[in-house]
């Protein structure tokens, strides 16, 4: 089974991710971008849906990290950011797969999850 590791500091969104996906998803958490390098690590998941403004250690920083790690850069990352600045934005089309901007509906996020998996 495709394995999805949804990554968030607020629990609920967590939730309702994990709700979303996990009839057709392995699915896993983790609430800071530390824990996300660590369980792609230990997991090695399909798909990273990675939120970028975290405590510890943001998306942004977790994400360029694993993609840097030649072991995981294959995860796919769809990044989910509420921020628009170009700063970030440009660090999101370097090192992400895809992303989708808050607030989205749910749907409009297991849909980018699965184009992801079937890249």
């Amino acid at each position: 089974m495709t394995k999805v590791l949804i990554v968030d500091d607020l629990e609920g969104i967590r939730r309702m991710l994990i709700y979303a996906l996990e009839d057709d998803y392995n699915v896993t958490q983790a609430s800071n971008g530390l824990e996300a390098i660590e369980l792609a690590q230990s997991v090695h998941p399909d798909v990273i849906v990675m939120d970028l403004d975290m405590p510890v250690m943001d998306g942004v920083e977790a994400t360029r990290q694993i993609k840097s790690n030649p072991s995981l850069a294959d995860i796919k990352v769809l990044a989910v950011t509420g921020q628009n600045n170009s700063e970030k934005s440009r660090l999101i089309k370097d090192n992400c797969d895809a992303f989708i901007e808050k607030p989205f509906e749910v749907y409009e996020l297991v849909e980018a999850v699965k184009r992801l998996v079937i890249k």
